[in-house]
């Protein structure tokens, strides 16, 4: 069976490049290429010492350590970025890996293109495709060469001489499978995403620079949530729009996407609360972006991370969730209940609130900071006058 599936595979992928050779553009999104303009990197060290700075006032705290950032690249006591660190991270970035989670053959077009997309991106090492449907509906990336079955429902492939892409067919359709797979993950940083979004370059930079400073804590795009607590029930309840709130708090990112390190996924999947993963496997909606956040703020302490001005592309196709072709109240309700169900499994309300963000389209603020805009509260005279 698995010599035919593999033929198959093969007469299939034939038949897309040669589809591609008759002029059907295949590949709808563009092409990576980083550059960077003069000053990236000193706009980063910038932002990375405004968002430092806002944490240590919020949390009246010392310095970038107390805050959960990263040592290595502040210097000790304060938060200012050591310039020899961030210009070595600049001149070898950490790759990353790519987590794609899909079940739809309908959709395995648009899936193609969004990882043919991430095909020339240099910063992405590996594409790695957890495949929730069918496996005889499993898809066949059409840009990748040596397309190779190493053991059962484990498909290899290469995007570009440097970048891997691998389809791992699951035997069970759950949303914990994303987490499931941390030694197929080459790199320490992993971008955990949906499979109608799409990153482009500017972004895939911020996710690296940002999980650098802040190993320990969830990174993501906008839309950010919060939580309150209504005195007269005792009960949690969703906040869906926290910018407009007096405080600016937010507390978890929506599921779209996730930016953590490796070990987070893997300690997850590991020491979650049994009964927290459970849920997720036999529930709609399954609330695993809520879990998530519970178990990395009961671990760490920290806030998650949103990068305010950068938002992802949704690629061609319907949505796989099916949010939208429900009740929304019903469905928000849910979600709300969800919140105190989560407190009461991790014996408390382990979210932590943040007014703090990062700003990640550097080339936009470039531009903003050029028409004379004051961008930064805390502003590093020594970081703005060197070469970054």
């Amino acid at each position: 069976m698995l010599a035919r599936a593999a033929q198959a595979a093969l007469v299939l992928l034939q038949a897309l490049h040669a589809a591609d050779a008759e002029g059907m553009t295949r590949h709808i999104l563009p092409n990576y290429r980083r550059t960077h303009p003069p000053g990236y990197w000193r706009v980063v060290a910038q932002e990375l010492r405004n968002y430092c700075e806002c944490r240590r006032h919020e949390t009246e705290s010392d310095d970038a350590k107390s805050v959960g950032l990263n040592p290595l690249l502040f210097e000790e006591g304060s938060c200012k970025v050591k310039r020899q660190a961030l210009l070595a991270h600049a001149k070898r970035p950490e790759r990353l890996t790519v987590v794609v989670m899909a079940y739809i053959p309908e959709q395995n077009e648009r899936l193609d293109a969004l990882v043919c997309g991430y095909a020339d991106a240099d910063m992405v090492q590996k594409v790695l495709v957890l495949w929730n449907g069918l496996p005889e509906h499993r898809p066949i990336i059409s840009c990748a060469t040596n397309w190779r079955s190493k053991q059962q429902g484990f498909y290899r492939g290469i995007l570009n001489p440097t970048t891997e892409v691998e389809v791992i067919v699951e035997p069970t359709n759950t949303l914990l499978n994303r987490y499931r797979h941390a030694k197929r993950v080459p790199t320490q940083s992993v971008v955990l995403q949906d499979d109608d979004v799409f990153h482009h370059a500017e972004t895939l930079d911020a996710f690296a620079w940002g999980r650098m400073a802040a190993p320990d804590q969830i990174l993501g795009t906008y839309p950010e949530r919060n939580f309150r607590l209504d005195a007269a029930t005792g009960e949690y309840e969703y906040v869906f729009h926290p910018r407009k709130t007096a405080s600016k708090q937010y507390s978890f990112l929506l599921g779209q996407t996730s930016v953590v390190k490796r070990e987070t996924i893997d300690g997850f999947i590991r020491t979650a609360p049994r009964q927290a993963l459970a849920f997720i496997i036999s529930h709609k909606p399954t609330c695993e972006d809520l879990t998530f956040h519970f178990y990395n703020g009961n671990a760490t302490g920290l806030p998650p991370i949103v990068f305010e001005d950068l938002a992802p592309v949704l690629v061609l196709g319907e949505r796989n969730d099916q949010m939208h072709k429900q009740n929304k109240k019903l469905w928000n309700a849910r979600r709300q209940r969800c919140l105190n169900r989560l407190a009461e499994e991790f014996g408390g309300m382990a979210l932590v609130r943040s007014k703090c963000r990062l700003r990640g389209n550097v080339t936009r603020l470039l531009e903003r900071e050029a028409d004379g805009e004051r961008l930064w509260k805390y502003r590093d005279k020594a970081v703005a006058a060197a070469s970054l």
